[in-house]
């Protein structure tokens, strides 16, 4: 029960890291959480399975490739989908230990994290375009977002 209480801490603690961070740990809370509601007997609705893995890692690889602006906005789209799928984990985790049945449910549950994700990351999704836009004129310019507090 610890192990998963940490899962869902992860999965709530993402606010101040950049978009390559929260990426990475959407990858891994997808992973982790997927290994723990297959070990309580869950059944893996991906047909790709374990090939995830690798592509997980090469989505990640070429999102950090991406010019400013292109690669902010691949990793938020990655961020959304993994936090979605390491919710929806959770939430069947939760209905099998509980005896639940409100494993259905847990779809839902995925798509609204992935959404709320998704938009908490606008902000610096826009900032990355402006600055992208920007540096068609000034190709020197250094661009640096700070999370607002």
């Amino acid at each position: 029960m610890r192990a998963l209480a940490a899962l869902l801490l992860a999965l709530c603690l993402h606010a101040h890291a950049d978009t390559a961070e929260r990426a990475q740990n959407a990858a891994i809370a997808d992973v982790a959480s997927t290994g723990a509601a297959l070990a309580l007997g869950a059944a893996e609705a991906n047909p790709l399975g374990l090939l995830m893995l690798p592509m997980k890692f090469a989505a990640i690889r070429y999102a950090e490739g991406l010019p400013d602006g292109d690669k902010q906005t691949a990793q938020s789209v990655i961020s959304s989908m993994w936090r979605g799928a390491a919710a929806n984990n959770v939430c069947v985790i939760m209905s099998i230990v509980t005896g639940g049945t409100f494993a259905p449910a847990c779809a839902i549950a995925g798509f609204a994290v992935a959404w709320h994700e998704w938009q908490s990351g606008a902000d610096e999704r826009l900032f990355w375009a402006i600055c992208a836009d920007e540096r068609t004129r000034q190709p020197e310019l250094k661009c640096t977002y700070t999370t607002p507090t």
